[in-house]
């Protein structure tokens, strides 16, 4: 869906009242059921945070095992190199300890809302709630 304006400058004011308060409910309810699936990253020592994060390095490590197989199979049929194409990302943080809780806890603790602009936060948010 196409805006006509951009909504880091919209002006709630500018919709008629009865539009204001649906949208108020609307966020309430979408907040509540987004809040409930992420309590845990907020209580002590942060479960829900560690869990994603170890999640989060699961599939990177999967993903990169994935990758390797594709670059080594495609050599071998083409008797080229892919593999120089793409060092695995996991394999690399673990070669410079780099840990994924050094750069991932910011992410899961505010749901990438510094990380990225408004319209695409408002897109992943709106991506987080369909999931449930």
């Amino acid at each position: 869906m196409k805006l006509d304006f951009e909504i880091e400058n919209f002006d709630i004011n500018s919709l008629p009242e009865s539009n204001r308060k649906i949208v108020e409910a609307d966020s309430y309810w979408a907040t509540s059921h987004l809040l409930e699936g992420i309590q845990d990253n907020y209580t002590f020592a942060q479960p829900g945070i560690q869990y994603k994060i170890r999640t989060l390095e699961e599939l990177i490590k999967r993903i990169d095992g994935l990758l390797e197989y594709h670059f080594e199979s495609k050599a071998k049929k083409n008797n080229t190199f892919f593999r120089s194409i793409s060092e695995p990302l996991y394999r690399h943080f673990k070669e410079h300890n780099i840990e994924f809780l050094q750069f991932a806890f910011r992410w899961m603790n505010n749901l990438l809302m510094r990380e990225l602009p408004v319209r695409c936060t408002i897109r992943l948010w709106d991506t987080y709630l369909v999931r449930k």
